[in-house]
């Protein structure tokens, strides 16, 4: 029994799941991680004897579109394979099971655990196994595509690391109170960005500027943005520009492609249009499949199950042409809107929507209550950087969800009683 309580104490399950991306590459694997996500929260409702409903409005927005899709599916039942239908609900399941699980962790162990800290660490080691890939063939740096470089290199946390620079740079508890040291928390900086440019993601780049706007605006407003702390990033996109300056040159040709990408309005007559622009292709095939459907389609969609034809373009996103089209889109917009209709976009969004009123409250309340307003300003960044990303790179409903995210929106969206704020802060006083 002492056993099962020593374990039960500490968050073992969070860590290993955190990495769970290093070993679960193929769908069947995700389908995995989704049964041991769903048996550690089964665990931790089992532990704290309840069920958390408090601070769940983004789950319950999950779970209407999750019902939408399962009943329009049972509307064309006849015109899907139950495979299909399986699999897009098991793509809504996943944020639902992560999320929630961040809310029961938050309410099991409150502050116990310095989860922040925890979150760095998880991101350095990945950082670190992620530059150790290259370390074993530096001679990757030199190949000129992009594409090509992450055929050899598999970014692992990628979300996670992006977080942890955050936390290493606006995080005063992180700065000051983890016996990091100046050396230390450098070093942690070196390795997470380092690891972080090699990912090579345009969304990701624009998802951390997102995240850290809320932070950075109020210190440009009072004047003591320290640009400085600037340094480092410039350092190191000199330095990766002088070690790969091929790769780099690709990055910043995909940079100014961006918005020709997700354009549906170009003549795909042309394969290699559709090669160059795949984005693109995709959003105009979902619309040509929406427009064929009749108002209640439109209104509420095509069900879990329907899928996009692209011929034999499908090979481009590793999808055999035998399946007959693709369920996922990059766009989580357009996605939505063939699943669920205008109903399902709607939703989609107030899954973020929600989010980000939600946080600007709390903002306020914790500066008329003199309480810190980090975490609320760390997830109003997040839910506007998931709010811009779900337009390229379909968001949090997915066949691979990244774990950390939605555990963080859960973790970070549910508020402890004000009872139990007042015990952790004369707790504090005490120590």
């Amino acid at each position: 029994m002492k056993k099962i309580k020593f374990i039960g104490n500490i968050p073992i399950a969070f860590i290993l799941l955190s990495f769970a991306g290093i070993f679960l590459v193929s769908e069947s694997a995700n389908r995995m991680l989704l049964f041991i996500t769903s048996a550690y929260f089964l665990y931790l409702v089992i532990s704290i004897n309840k069920i958390v409903v408090k601070d769940i409005e983004v789950i319950g927005v999950l779970f209407m579109i999750l019902i939408l899709g399962i009943f329009m599916s049972l509307v064309h039942m006849n015109d899907y394979s139950l495979r299909n239908i399986l699999r897009d609900i098991f793509y809504v399941l996943n944020p639902i099971v992560f999320i929630w699980t961040g809310v029961t962790f938050k309410y099991k162990y409150g502050e116990k655990f310095d989860i922040f800290k925890i979150i760095v660490y998880i991101a350095v080691i990945s950082s670190i196994i992620n530059l150790l890939q290259i370390a074993k063939e530096p001679r990757i740096l030199q190949v000129s595509s992009i594409y090509v470089f992450r055929n050899y290199i598999e970014i692992i946390n990628a979300y996670t690391i992006l977080i942890a620079i955050v936390l290493l740079f606006t995080n005063d508890h992180i700065k000051n109170e983890c016996n990091f040291g100046i050396f230390k928390l450098n070093l942690f900086r070196t390795i997470c960005i380092s690891s972080f440019i090699i990912d090579f993601s345009r969304t990701n780049y624009i998802c951390l500027f997102i995240i850290l706007c809320p932070f950075i605006i109020p210190m440009i407003k009072k004047n003591i943005f320290e640009l400085r702390k600037l340094v480092y990033v410039i350092i190191l996109l000199l330095l990766a520009n002088l070690i790969m300056p091929d790769l780099m040159e690709t990055l910043f040709d995909k940079i100014m492609r961006s918005i020709s990408e997700v354009n549906a309005s170009i003549n795909w007559g042309d394969s290699s249009e559709i090669v160059n622009n795949w984005r693109g292709y995709e959003i105009y095939k979902a619309q040509n499949v929406y427009f064929e459907g009749n108002w209640f389609e439109q209104l509420f969609g095509y069900g879990f199950g329907k899928l996009i034809p692209v011929g034999i373009f499908s090979e481009l996103v590793g999808v055999d042409t035998a399946e007959g089209g693709i369920t996922i889109l990059h766009n989580g917009y357009y996605m939505m809107l063939i699943k669920c209709g205008i109903a399902g976009v709607v939703l989609y969004a107030s899954v973020y929507l929600v989010g980000i009123r939600k946080m600007i409250i709390r903002i306020k309340n914790n500066k008329e209550n003199k309480l810190s307003p980090y975490e609320p300003k760390l997830l109003l960044g997040m839910c506007i950087a998931f709010l811009f990303s779900t337009y390229v790179t379909t968001g949090i409903i997915n066949n691979k969800t990244d774990f950390i995210g939605c555990f963080l929106i859960g973790y970070l969206s549910y508020l402890p009683s004000k009872k139990s704020c007042e015990k952790q802060v004369e707790n504090k006083k005490i120590s």
